[in-house]
């Protein structure tokens, strides 16, 4: 992605704005234009890193991240891993609580390895983001599928640093009842 226009942008207004001014005015926009490129990129780039945490978050357990190649950002999506789980016994008959509408999970963030693969092993179906120790479980969100969840971490003595529900949006549940799914593309 290029900044460049958004720089220029600025930078445009700013001088239409100092040709109002008289010459002093003038020359102080032409000092300035410089120093102000680069805080207006750092500005923009912060702002993009804040916005695509905040698309991570809503997309977990996938990820976006902004990287920087030289001065251009780019954006590297990271899709979520689907595991194949199986059981302690190594059989594959735990299974994910609830009917899972699309779209609705819930989410264990775990302090160490241990207990992320503990739980990773004790749930199926279920997704997972190795590097935040992450495990996304399919489910309705409704207090029935937490409690089972909450069973299963008791059972197998799984320590879990954080528990949210996520219930699907008015677009997944839309999706799920028409048999349609969503494009690949994001688009409606």
């Amino acid at each position: 992605m290029d900044l460049t226009p958004y720089v220029d942008y600025l930078r445009h207004e700013l001088v239409a704005v100092a040709h109002v001014g008289g010459d002093e005015t003038r020359a102080l926009a032409d000092r300035l234009t410089a120093p102000l490129e680069s805080a207006t990129r750092l500005a923009l780039l912060n702002a993009l890193s804040e916005a695509m945490g905040q698309v991570s978050r809503d997309l977990a357990p996938g990820s976006v991240v902004l990287q920087l190649d030289g001065l251009a950002p780019e954006f590297v999506v990271t899709l979520p891993t689907a595991r194949p789980v199986r059981g302690r016994n190594g059989d594959s008959t735990a299974k994910a609580p609830g009917h899972a509408t699309p779209g609705g999970h819930i989410r264990l963030q775990f302090a160490d390895v241990r207990g992320f693969e503990s739980a990773a092993a004790a749930f199926d179906p279920m997704t997972s983001d190795d590097a935040a120790l992450a495990v996304y479980i399919p489910t309705d969100g409704g207090i029935p599928a937490l409690r089972a969840v909450l069973d299963v971490l008791d059972d197998a003595s799984i320590e879990a640093e954080a528990l949210t529900v996520h219930t699907p949006d008015l677009d997944n549940v839309f999706l799920a009842c028409t048999g349609r799914s969503q494009p690949a593309d994001g688009t409606r």
